[in-house]
């Protein structure tokens, strides 16, 4: 029997609430708590974003401008997971019969960051507010922000893959609204590293303008980063963080045995099709409206424009 046959047990099954925001089952609480006292190195670069904002392109793109722009080069100990995670190389149960039998390892992957050689670079999807304190005075930070149409139909796209639960598009455009999505509600994530952009460590990098003109935008990181590059090693990063040539890697890794580098639990593809405006195949126009009228009122004050086209 298929885990689509079987009785689907509800979403809370994969996930708990700590603080009032709903995470993932694999998110640690102490990992979080324990977050804000975190020793921060002064090389240390933090990418941060909503989930489905472009954070595995942007880890590409760190790390491939911290090697030269040679994917074969890039240490990926601590890409595999976020820093609130659990260690995500290892096997995950892939249907629901499975649930429970699969013994997991629930120690920290924090652990493993904390006794990683410098520079490191570290993921995460966590708030600011759950952030070390002194992150942004110490450390580089990147910031992938998306329009948050196109996060949400990715988001979407990226559970309804998954053969453990059913995901309708109607029920995850309300949760989207309600700040119901995993890692807590869009508005108060953004909003809490907007607040902080003029912060010399803080680099916001709109994934749209990213993709338009990917040339400007690496160099750009890379001078965040304070690791300028050569004209050729600038073009060796731009074209092997192209969607076609990580697609290549994440092959190559997962042949390696490493296909937790690449996907989530089950069959979700970390890589999806990159592009701007996919929400168009989703939103209805009833439901386009709905969500420009609930974005002006929760982002008003910002003075921030998000590009949706």
């Amino acid at each position: 029997m298929t885990a689509k046959s079987s009785q689907i047990p509800p979403l809370a099954l994969f996930q708990h609430c700590y603080n009032g925001i709903w995470y993932p089952k694999v998110v640690l609480s102490s990992s979080i708590e324990a977050l804000r006292l975190f020793e921060v190195r002064p090389d240390d670069v933090w990418v941060t974003s909503v989930p489905k904002s472009g954070t595995h392109w942007m880890q590409e793109i760190v790390s491939l401008i911290l090697n030269e722009g040679y994917p074969e080069k890039v240490d990926r100990t601590l890409l595999s997971s976020c820093a609130e995670m659990i260690s995500m190389e290892q096997k995950f149960p892939t249907e629901i019969e499975d649930v429970g039998k699969v013994q997991l390892d629930m120690s920290p992957f924090l652990d493993v960051i904390d006794k990683a050689p410098s520079p490191r670079v570290i993921i995460t999807h966590l708030r600011l507010t759950c952030l070390p304190c002194d992150m942004l005075k110490k450390a580089k930070a990147i910031y992938c922000l998306r329009n948050p149409k196109d996060v949400a139909t990715s988001w979407f796209n990226f559970m309804s893959v998954s053969d453990m639960v059913t995901f309708k598009w109607e029920d995850s455009f309300e949760q989207f609204l309600q700040g119901k999505m995993h890692w807590g509600p869009w508005p108060a994530h953004v909003k809490e590293f907007l607040e902080c952009r003029d912060e010399n460590n803080l680099l916001i990098v709109q994934y749209e303008e990213l993709l338009r003109d990917p040339m400007t935008g690496v160099r750009k990181i890379a001078e965040h980063i304070g690791r300028p590059l050569s004209d050729e090693v600038l073009e060796r990063v731009v074209m092997n963080s192209t969607l076609s040539k990580m697609k290549e890697t994440y092959r190559k890794l997962a042949e390696a045995g490493r296909e937790s580098l690449t996907r989530g639990p089950g069959t979700n593809s970390f890589l999806n099709k990159g592009k701007i405006g996919q929400w168009k195949t989703c939103f209805t126009v009833a439901q386009n409206e709905i969500f420009d009228e609930w974005y002006q009122k929760e982002m008003a004050g910002t003075n921030f424009n998000i590009s949706f086209e």
